[in-house]
Order: C-alpha cells, then sequence, then structure tokens
C-alpha cells in the first residue's frame, strides 16, 4: 500500500470539479482526454491506477482545517494560542456558509465518491489482464470508500446531494437527498463491499471484509439500529474468526514503530518517501505548545514543531487527571516532562538533559515546587480557573501523532498512518449498543471493561471495572474520550448521541454561550451553492 496508493490526478476530476471545486476554465480539454481514459482504464494498469485514486481524498482532511470540524466544538477541545478554526470551537460567525474549511470538507470528499464512482461504473468493462475476481475485489474497495465518504458528509451536512454514478458531462443542478436514503445508500455499498472483499489483503491499508463489517457497526450505531450495530461488532471481535486483539498496552499501541499491528482494522495511509506523501499527515503538529520559549529550551524532533492550535478543555485534563492514578492512558499518549536542550538558555545550575520544566494537569502544592529543581507549570497557570484560560502557549500536549520520522525540526510533512478504525472502538460500540437495548445493560459490562482492563495500571484491573450501575450513555462517552480522544470522531459522537449542545455548554466555556440548534448540522458551502443553475430549489440547512 505505501507503494502502490499513489497520488493520482485521474482525468474526469476536470468535470466533476466544475460542479463541487469549480474550475471550469479546463473544461474545454475534457472531449480530448476522454478517449485516453476509456482505454487506460480498461487496462489492469490503468483500472488499478483508479481504484488507488479512491483512497486519495481519505488523506485530505488529516490536517487542521478538517481536524476542526471533527473534533472542536466539543467537550474535549478548545483553541490555543495561534487559534485557527476558533469558529468551530467558539461557534463563532464565522461558521457559515462561506467558511473556507467547510467546503473544503465537501470537495474532497465529493471528489473521492467521484473516483469511486468512475471505479465502479468501469469495473462492467472487459478489463485486460484481470480475472472477474480480481475486478470484484477491486470494485469493492471503491464501494467501501464511497460509503466511508458520505458516511461523513451525512453527518456533518445532513441529506447531501447522491451522487452514484460516473460524471461525464457538466452537471449544472442537485438536489439534495435525505439523510435516510443517504444512509440507504452508505449501508447498501458497505454490505457490497462486505460480500466481494478478502478478509486480508496483501496490501496494507487497503480496506478488507472487517473493515467493511466495522464501518456497518460504527453507522448502524450511528443510525440507532442497535441490534445490527452489536451484530457486526462482535462479529469483528469475535464471531468472525478474525485474528484481531487490542494490544497488551495503550503505550505498544502508540508506539510509531509498531503502528502495523492487529488491533488495527483499517488505517489511511501516509508514508516516509516524500515523493507520494502528498497531502502529509500535518496532525503531528496541531497539538504542540511552545515549549520552546522556555529557559533551557529550543525547538526538537522530540517534541514536534511548536503549533499552538488544540488544547484539551479543562474537563477532559481533569477527566484523566481524576482517573490516573489507575489509568496509563494519560501517562502513554500525553507529555509531561521536557529535557534540556539548549543551554544559551538555560538557568544557572541546569545542565543539557536534566528536566528543564513538566507541565501538570493538577494544581502543585508549595511543597512540590520546593521538592524539584525545575519549574513546574500546573493547571492555574494555564487555566485561571474553569472558565477562562492563560496564554494558550503552554500546556499538556498528547503525543499520538508525534512523528520522530520527520525529515526536519520544522517540517510539516508528518509520516504516520491515522487509525481510522481499530478494535477498542469496536468493543465501545458492542458496549453502548447493547447498553442501548432493553434488558442488556449486563450484557454490555464485558465489553467496555475490555478496554478498561487493557487500560489499568499495573496492580489496578480490579480498580478499573466498571460496574453496571456505572453504566449510562454519559459514562461511555468518558470512556470513549479516554480511549478515542484526538481520533476525529468527538463531534459525531456528541451529536449523534444527543450530547453535543448540553456537553458545550457544560464543559467548553468558549462555546457554550453561542452553540445552538442550527450547528448540529454544517451550512451547504456557499462556492457549491453560487454554481447551481437550480439555486433555488437547493434548500439550505435552517438558519444559515
Amino acid at each position: 500500500m505505501k507503494k502502490s496508493i499513489l497520488l493520482l490526478l485521474f482525468i474526469f476530476s476536470t468535470v466533476v470539479s466544475s460542479l463541487f471545486q469549480g474550475c471550469t476554465k479546463q473544461l474545454d480539454e475534457v472531449n480530448l482526454r476522454e478517449p485516453v481514459a476509456d482505454g487506460y482504464y480498461n487496462l489492469k494498469q490503468g483500472y488499478l491506477d483508479l481504484i488507488n485514486a479512491c483512497y486519495t481524498n481519505t488523506r485530505s482532511q488529516i490536517t487542521g482545517g478538517g481536524f476542526c470540524l471533527m473534533e472542536y466544538g466539543t467537550d474535549l477541545w478548545t483553541n490555543a494560542s495561534d487559534a485557527e478554526g476558533n469558529e468551530f470551537n467558539s461557534y463563532l460567525p464565522e461558521l457559515q456558509a462561506s467558511n473556507a474549511k467547510i467546503y473544503s470538507l465537501w470537495s474532497t470528499y465529493y471528489l473521492g465518491i467521484a473516483a469511486c464512482n468512475t471505479a465502479i461504473s468501469r469495473s462492467t468493462n472487459n478489463i485486460t489482464g484481470m480475472t472477474q475476481a480480481e475486478i470484484d475485489i477491486k470494485v469493492a474497495e471503491a464501494y467501501f470508500l464511497r460509503a466511508w465518504y458520505y458516511s461523513i458528509l451525512v453527518m456533518n451536512f445532513g441529506g447531501v446531494p447522491l451522487v452514484t454514478e460516473e460524471v461525464t458531462t457538466v452537471q449544472t443542478t442537485a438536489s439534495r437527498a435525505t439523510e435516510v436514503e443517504v444512509y440507504a445508500q452508505v449501508i447498501a455499498d458497505l454490505l457490497k463491499a462486505e460480500t466481494l472483499l478478502p478478509k486480508t489483503q496483501a496490501d496494507v491499508g487497503r480496506t478488507t471484509k472487517p473493515a467493511a463489517q466495522a464501518m456497518l457497526a460504527r453507522v448502524y450505531l450511528w443510525i440507532k439500529n442497535y441490534p445490527k450495530a452489536e451484530a457486526y461488532a462482535k462479529t469483528v471481535i469475535s464471531d468472525g474468526g478474525y485474528t484481531f486483539a487490542l494490544q497488551p498496552t495503550f503505550a505498544q499501541l502508540w508506539n510509531q514503530d509498531n503502528q502495523v499491528n492487529n488491533e488495527i482494522i483499517w488505517a489511511i495511509q501516509f508514508s516516509r518517501n516524500l515523493r507520494i506523501n502528498d497531502p502529509p499527515n500535518a496532525l503531528c503538529l496541531y497539538f504542540t505548545p511552545r515549549y520552546d520559549l522556555q529557559p533551557g529550551m529550543q525547538r526538537a524532533l522530540e517534541y514536534s514543531r511548536p503549533y499552538p492550535r488544540f488544547m484539551a478543555t479543562r474537563w477532559y485534563l481533569d477527566l484523566m487527571q481524576a482517573n490516573r492514578w489507575r489509568d496509563s492512558r494519560y501517562d502513554a499518549v500525553w507529555l509531561e516532562a521536557y529535557k534540556a536542550n539548549y543551554a544559551k538558555t538555560m538557568p544557572a545550575g541546569m545542565n543539557l538533559g536534566d528536566t528543564a520544566y513538566i507541565v501538570v494537569p493538577y494544581v502543585a502544592s508549595a511543597a512540590l515546587r520546593a521538592s524539584k529543581p525545575y519549574k513546574i507549570i500546573d493547571i492555574t497557570a494555564y487555566y485561571n480557573g474553569e472558565n477562562t484560560y492563560g496564554a494558550l502557549q503552554i500546556y499538556p500536549t498528547t503525543t499520538k501523532y508525534h512523528d520522530k520520522y520527520r525529515d526536519a525540526i520544522n517540517s510539516g510533512t508528518g509520516t504516520r498512518d491515522v487509525f481510522e478504525i481499530r478494535l477498542a472502538e469496536m468493543y465501545l460500540i458492542a458496549c453502548e449498543a447493547l447498553y442501548m437495548q432493553p434488558g442488556k445493560a449486563a450484557e454490555a459490562l464485558p465489553y467496555i471493561n475490555e478496554v478498561r482492563k487493557r487500560a489499568a495500571k499495573p496492580g489496578h484491573i480490579a480498580d478499573m471495572m466498571a460496574t453496571v450501575n456505572d453504566l449510562s450513555i454519559d459514562f461511555i462517552l468518558d470512556e470513549r474520550a479516554l480511549e478515542l480522544g484526538a481520533e476525529r470522531y468527538r463531534w459525531i459522537d456528541l451529536k449523534r448521541t444527543g450530547k453535543l449542545i448540553e456537553r458545550v455548554k457544560l464543559y467548553n466555556p468558549a462555546g457554550r454561550s453561542r452553540i445552538l440548534v442550527k450547528h448540529l448540522v454544517r451550512p451547504i458551502p456557499s462556492s457549491f451553492l453560487d454554481r447551481l443553475t437550480n439555486k433555488a430549489d437547493f434548500i439550505q440547512n435552517p438558519d444559515y
């Protein structure tokens, strides 16, 4: 996969982009190039390149902009000093139809869908050099990816245009399908993928049968079909005979040298080969505070490039700290201690390699400070109580996306794969799906406890075991925060459980006074609407 899924500018994109991106100046080229596409896609290499193109836009939103839509404006994150995308965190007036980040999600995912539609359409041709069995596997990848793109679009926008055929002419009209219709298409595509995909693939990162089943578990949970969500989650966990397993520790799961492991069901691929790593995984930057402003510190590869965009809310830090005595996850993927690496600004008595400072998610006592030779930055320094912030430049940072293989200290070319679906999520889906069915809470308990058992610090497994009386949607959401925080689905999780407005008002001071019912969906981008000849017939989401 690292070698085979390349960034391919496929020929039909100029036509599709006239509607979804607006690149109309290239339309005159279409008729001249289309015969080339017809011939190339009928050859094995051409069709394989087309399938690879279906994956390209899975990368496109692994950036600060895409992350804003998926994690900002929740209970977990607030903006740090650079404040990119603050309109999503604080629900500012800039969160409107003209917003570039919203349009980027819309346009790039529709280009991904267009690639999938072309691959599905061309699969019925006589493709030279491929057997029908080989074609079936490849077209199943396209069905899976089309479903994945649409699942994100429908959760963000509600009903959207449902395009399922190859686009070969300029389209200037569009209509919205209902949410029910879009979800029905997503499920139909995933069921086709489940039927045709193999259990494993030689290329790491290609979609598989269990990946389709995991997506079905996720989508059925989203639409509250709890029996089917339960069944598909159980299939992936145990009933399907797969070899997936939780990594022994949370730290091992997030070890960059162990990113291909049997907890990962499907990952979005990146590469250390810079020629094909475009766009790169920029999440290696977005959580990093300005540690280089502290005495004895300068930028270093191990601490990532300072790029303070996303900072944990006070509530999220309090949740992790309250569980830290028994739960290993904070210690595994949050950075606390920084070692001196810049002699020029070191205080007297400090040596290179000594601890320069620590940043902690609690109030440090005077006695603790007096007992340490280094500076302690505690929660009162970066939060002035719960409602106001400090300078927003120094704060605890997650290391889930730290990347030791970046090519330079200031580089943003992250190479880490993004774990899009992993086994721990299936356990949490099984738990929630069972809990939401009357009389099944006791059956739900072992699934959430399996995740908590892996998270337990040595000697604290019993302390981590939840009871039936603990279970609630809020408890499950808290567990998802501890396990899946920063993994790009918090906004969706809060929306689908009916908790988005409630939790923002409770735990996100920046957004609590502005979040409204209209914010449960994003506005349809004006850059799309303005190009329609039937704009009056295409209804914008309410109050945008």
